[in-house]
């Protein structure tokens, strides 16, 4: 097996297998590494994820993104990680203390001391004893945390149908593992995806948004998010929360993504192949040669 670089190491292991063909023989192969993260702010516990490690401070800060506890860079002072959970720190322009006790911990330190509980659109959500918390409470709560999504860009279907092949050509740990989801994000005027791999989804958006936090480009205005497996409600709030104006899945997207999408005025697409797609919301960005888009 090839020398890994550093985010691979985090981001797999080498295990003993027995190949099963005419006979079986010993083997080795790569298996995605997945671990708990402990995710907390100023020193208070926020939850516990289970991940792949290796962008653990950009997973964390889309993470309190995506919650609205951090809108920004500029609220966060500093954080505290193991040397182990972050495979690039020095290009992070951040006061960050290494601790090799903190091992799968990442505690996030705010300019603004955070209340515990003040904080965080889910945990606003109103639920009763009958019926928990239902689907219309979360619409309402979306309606009145997150913006509509702005700008005016449009997206050719020529190079949104390209979009999944670039990532998976892009999914590094992909390729030696099999075994991880994978988000791209497709900046205006660029040509390369920003890619970020996880055993989820979602945890691959948060590295994305936290990517971003830390760049200083945040909303996402007029920016595309790919994603493979299913699109679901997760990743649509995720993609509302940071500004991104066009969401694309490989596969089915689920009823409440669709409601949020057209809701917070993204465009959803779903069962992205380069043969086409299903447009669910919004298609009026979507342009394209004359005959080509229906």
């Amino acid at each position: 097996m090839q020398s890994p670089n550093p985010v691979a190491r985090a981001g797999e292991i080498t295990v003993e297998v027995r190949r099963l063909s005419a006979g079986a023989q010993a083997a080795t192969d790569s298996v995605v590494r997945e671990s708990p993260l402990q995710v907390l702010v100023d020193s208070e516990p926020l939850g516990i994820l289970m991940r792949t490690p290796g962008a653990d401070l950009e997973l964390a800060l889309g993470l309190l993104h995506s919650e609205q506890i951090v809108h920004s860079r500029a609220e966060v002072a500093g954080a505290r990680l193991a040397p182990s959970g972050q495979g690039m720190l020095g290009a992070l322009g951040l006061e960050v203390e290494l601790d090799p006790e903190a091992e799968n911990l990442v505690d996030v330190h705010l300019l603004r001391p955070w209340v515990v509980g003040s904080s965080g659109w889910q945990r606003a959500l109103p639920s009763s004893s009958a019926c928990g918390i239902c689907g219309a409470a979360t619409l309402d709560a979306i309606r009145r945390t997150h913006p509509r999504v702005g700008g005016s860009g449009t997206f050719e279907l020529e190079r949104l149908l390209q979009l999944p092949d670039l990532l998976k050509s892009s999914q590094q740990l992909f390729r030696s593992t099999g075994g991880l989801h994978a988000a791209g994000l497709l900046l205006p005027r660029s040509e390369e995806l920003e890619v970020a791999e996880d055993v989820g989804r979602h945890n691959a958006v948060d590295k994305l948004v936290g990517r971003m936090l830390l760049a200083d480009r945040l909303p996402l205005t007029d920016s595309c998010l790919v994603v493979s497996g299913r699109a679901g409600f997760e990743i649509v709030q995720k993609a509302a929360a940071a500004g991104i104006a066009l969401v694309a899945s490989i596969s089915a997207p689920s009823s409440l993504a669709v409601e949020v999408a057209e809701l917070t005025g993204i465009t959803l697409v779903g069962f992205l192949r380069p043969g086409g797609g299903n447009v669910y919301t919004h298609s009026e960005r979507l342009t394209s040669h004359p005959g080509v888009l229906a």
